[in-house]
């Protein structure tokens, strides 16, 4: 029976072939998308899910509440929490600490005449032994118990070693770090998994910090308000233990060594699981949007799947002598209904083996788009072939049910007679309903891609209060005053160099610092000063404004600030006027004493996900890390060869490396740009799906009208009547859609917005623009298969009845 089946739904597809081959096109286009996005999603969700301790993995993270009602959110703790948590919980089983992101300057041979220089970026962490028991790798030489055991040892990946050595059979060589601190290779691992956000590929013993930060590491470990981004802390508690219950612990610690301060610093555990997805904490990307392109790849088949309802139940009249004669010669309604399932059925296995070559040829595209590195083989993760037969299954049954079901109870007279149910008002308002629902998703998509695409815009484009243009960043490996003054006077003379800046961070940046303040008489204040370092040349160079006062100077015996326009308003001053020559201390640069000599406009040091925060600006030559060198001309990579030439005459043993501002900045908004992509992508096939299943409906309903349309001409009608005639029912559905889409779509993207603390107001034209989209495309679609069928002869329309 079902090779039969199988028979005749073969040749009911090559018979109309055109309706066929718009429900199958459709229908690939959708699961082709679905199933990236399906990637995608997945993708994310795998992140750090594979090591042995996941569910009992916590990150510390700090919530600092400020008393204006605000909290600031750190993904560091202090080293010494890490510690004391250790000897004072018994409810946590381990203790991880690793001091990550780390850059340095790598030489290999460094005893020969001609090392080979290497610029590690922000792929290099400092810990022991406690972090391989908390995660998993995988070890190609050496263990975890005795590799970072001693001071001067580190473990490298299996790319870094070909990379240095092109072997990987590396340990017991020795590679010098940041020209002074020589390590032994005591171990080689398998290159980081994919799917995890800790991708360091060397780490050097913890019990070498010390050696590669001696100015302050001694403060680092022992100081309670030493608060690093980069210092990353993590807990495995016990079977059956609480978070909550670890971080009361903590609470009572903490405040146990701050005093009053304490409960102003809480201390989050966050599940690893979580990590990944927290906005707050540098988490890469949120769940609500996996939601949301989760929902956007099934309504994607929604709408093909539409298509092919409104197909099949306009497309009945032309088979009801078929249905009719069935039942004559004694099919069953369940012999039928089975009939139109495989119709469905081959269908959609020929849909979703048509989408798996749209996936294999565009994927690569796709990546190179949307800058991800999903990869495409049907076993290459196991969710794959089972999401592909829940889609097959979904498709099958929301696509071929309700049609078959109308199809198998027509009655053998009324179908011989074409007296059917498609043309009762029960079928022509499912269709009708179907088309709207369908042309909603499609507006929806069509104003969250202008929405997003506005808001990104807005925040590449916004004024941050500081020159992010023609900004180079280089890092310094030696902070001696005679060779950064003599690095500075050789690029000062190069013409391509405008201004030069010895600083800890660019104006915006990932790494913050921060601290309480005392200012004038009074006490400490109630609240976290993030802080700015840099030299007296800092503002000239980020082109910060100054708008009372004057600039600070290098100055070693008394120290100077800058205070912004946010900082002056927490003050209570009334005019920024009026905090200058007040006394000033910064708890974060040592309780450094010294007086306000200038106010600076408000400028965005972190992104405009959040408010601005009270900053001061000050210099401290021990934190400085980086040369912001401000260039000058159109010829910027000409400049970017003076800094380098005048770089390596001061600093010829490492490698030089350099980053520009504006990427730096533009990268804070990657998550952004790869919605918008991913959304403007959906859009695209929502509205060509939806376009196809038009052209297929109103080809079916012209054909179902041939003879009416010859009688109108007959009588007179022009082809512009006519096209009208046939069109008018479908812009009206069109219109109807737009009335629910809007308001649908506005509050899913106001929604969205409220994440940013500044964001676009969302504007009318957006609504406009979108209608008028719909509206024109659906009138061209329809008005195409409208005139064809207009112009034609109406001897041969009357004749074919």
């Amino acid at each position: 029976m079902l090779k039969t089946y199988l028979k005749i739904a073969y040749r009911n597809l090559l018979k109309h072939r055109f309706y066929s081959s718009i429900n199958i096109f459709g229908l690939s286009l959708g699961i082709a998308c679905s199933i990236i996005l399906f990637q995608f999603v997945t993708y994310h969700l795998s992140f750090d899910t594979y090591h042995r301790n996941a569910k009992q993995i916590y990150r510390v993270v700090d919530e600092m509440h400020i008393p204006d009602g605000t909290i600031s959110y750190e993904k560091g703790a202090p080293m010494v929490l890490a510690n004391t948590v250790k000897t004072q919980v018994p409810q946590v089983k381990n203790v991880a600490m690793l001091l990550g992101d780390r850059s340095f300057s790598i030489a290999v041979n460094s005893n020969t005449a001609h090392p080979k220089l290497f610029a590690e970026h922000e792929n290099i962490a400092l810990t022991d032994k406690h972090w391989f028991e908390l995660f998993d790798y995988t070890w190609e030489q050496g263990n975890y118990a005795a590799a970072l055991s001693e001071p001067n040892t580190a473990v490298i990946t299996s790319n870094l070693a070909q990379k240095y050595f092109g072997s990987t059979n590396v340990v017991g060589k020795t590679l010098l770090v940041d020209n002074h601190l020589p390590v032994k290779i005591t171990g080689v691992l398998a290159q980081n998994k994919p799917t995890t956000d800790f991708r360091a590929d060397m780490f050097i013993s913890l019990a070498s910090f010390d050696q590669l930060n001696p100015d302050m590491a001694k403060q680092m470990r022992n100081e309670w308000y030493f608060i690093n981004s980069h210092t990353n802390i993590f807990f495995q508690l016990n079977d059956n233990t609480s978070p909550k219950a670890v971080e009361s612990a903590i609470s009572g610690i903490v405040k146990k060594a701050l005093g009053n301060d304490g409960s102003f610093y809480h201390y989050k555990l966050l599940p690893l699981r979580e990590w990944h997805f927290d906005a707050r904490y540098a988490g890469v990307i949120q769940r609500p949007l996996l939601v949301i392109l989760s929902l956007t790849g099934l309504l994607l088949i929604v709408i093909a799947c539409v298509n092919f309802i409104n197909m099949a139940t306009a497309q009945s009249t032309k088979r009801a002598k078929e249905i009719g004669t069935r039942k004559v010669l004694g099919s069953t309604p369940a012999g039928i209904f089975n009939q139109f399932i495989t119709e469905t059925s081959l269908i959609a296995f020929v849909a979703i083996a048509l989408s798996l070559l749209w996936v294999t040829l565009f994927l690569p595209v796709l990546n190179s788009w949307l800058g991800t590195n999903l990869t495409y083989s049907m076993f290459s993760i196991w969710q794959l072939p089972l999401y592909l037969l829940a889609v097959f299954i979904i498709v099958v049954l929301a696509a071929g049910f309700y049609p078959a079901m109308i199809l198998s109870r027509f009655k053998p007279i009324d179908a011989l007679k074409n007296q059917l149910l498609s043309g009762t008002k029960s079928s022509q308002f499912t269709r009708k309903s179907l088309i709207v629902a369908q042309n909603i998703i499609a507006q929806v998509l069509i104003i969250c891609t202008v929405l997003i695409t506005l808001q990104t815009k807005f925040l590449k484009t916004a004024d941050t209060g500081f020159d992010k243009s023609a900004i180079v960043m280089v890092p310094i490996p030696d902070k001696a005053k005679a060779k950064t003054d003599y690095m500075r006077n050789l690029m000062l003379s190069k013409p391509g160099v405008k201004s030069v800046s010895y600083c800890y961070e660019a104006a915006m940046g990932i790494s913050q610092k921060g601290g309480s303040i005392k200012y004038d008489t009074r006490d400490w204040e109630k609240y976290t000063v993030f802080t700015v370092i840099g030299d007296a040349d800092y503002t000239k160079t980020f082109g910060l404004k100054i708008i009372a006062g004057k600039n600070y100077a290098e100055n070693d015996s008394t120290k100077q600030f800058l205070v912004n326009e946010k900082l002056v308003k927490m003050l209570g001053a009334k005019s920024p006027d009026d905090v200058i020559g007040r006394k000033f201390t910064s708890g974060d640069l040592n309780n450094a004493e010294g007086t306000i000599v200038g106010v600076v406009k408000d400028f965005h040091s972190k992104s405009l996900y959040n408010a601005m925060e009270p900053q001061l600006i000050s210099t401290g030559r021990d934190y400085y890390r980086y040369a912001a060198v401000k260039l000058s001309g159109k010829n910027l990579l000409a400049g970017v060869d003076q800094v380098r030439d005048a770089w390596k005459a001061v600093y010829p043993n490492y490698a030089f490396e350099y980053r520009f501002l504006d990427e730096q900045v533009a990268s804070f908004y990657k998550k952004e740009e790869l919605l918008n992509k991913l959304i403007t992508a959906s859009a695209g096939v929502a509205i060509l799906i939806s376009c196809l299943g038009l052209l297929g409906l109103i080809s079916l309903i012209t054909t179902q009208r041939t003879k009416e349309i010859g009688i109108r001409k007959v009588l007179g009608a022009s082809v512009t009547q006519i096209t009208a005639l046939l069109s008018k029912d479908f812009l009206k559905l069109v219109v109807l859609s737009l009335l629910i889409a809007i308001p649908v779509g506005w509050l899913i993207m106001h929604s969205w917005l409220q994440n940013f603390a500044y964001h676009i107001k969302v504007p009318l034209w957006v609504f406009a623009a979108t209608a008028a989209v719909s509206v024109m495309i659906a009138f061209v679609v329809t008005s195409v298969q409208s005139v064809k069928a207009a112009v034609v002869n109406p001897v041969k329309s009357l004749r074919s009845e």
